[in-house]
């Protein structure tokens, strides 16, 4: 009986104290709901566009990407994310990856182009905030 007892009470603390993803993509997406963050292109009339383009944003990433930084061997890939807000300012630049010297690099460029502003997304002619993925796979020998 005793060993039961603390079967179950070990069972309960587990379930209590234990995380619930579920819980937090939920909450994820309500406080994305709630500050009104679009990131999906066909949720806008129209996204969030760098000066230039998608061209201009990516050739200006090459020049200021300095790949002597990055000690590894082989495919490394990593996402930076970040916000162009209604004013087309970039904030909230979260860089992902398994490869922290690559990480690393990525967060120095994007903070680095942060102080060119974009033309905002919008809806219905109103500018709104759009997140910004850029996903980057490169090899090094």
């Amino acid at each position: 009986m005793k060993k039961t007892l603390i079967s179950i009470l070990f069972l309960g603390f587990t379930l209590i104290f234990s995380q619930n993803k579920i819980s937090d993509i939920n909450k994820t997406f309500e406080l994305e709901k709630k500050d009104n963050l679009y990131q999906e292109v066909d949720k806008v009339d129209s996204p969030a566009v760098y000066p230039g383009g998608i061209s201009a944003f990516r050739n200006n990433f090459a020049k200021t990407f300095n790949s002597s930084n990055i000690n590894v061997r082989g495919r490394i890939k990593s996402e930076a994310r970040f916000v162009v807000s209604e004013e087309g300012n970039m904030s909230d630049i979260v860089i992902i990856g398994d490869n922290k010297s690559m990480n690393r690099e990525m967060e120095r460029v994007i903070k680095a182009m942060a102080k060119t502003k974009w033309k905002p997304a919008e809806i219905d002619g109103k500018p709104v905030k759009f997140r910004f993925r850029l996903p980057i796979t490169m090899s090094f020998e």
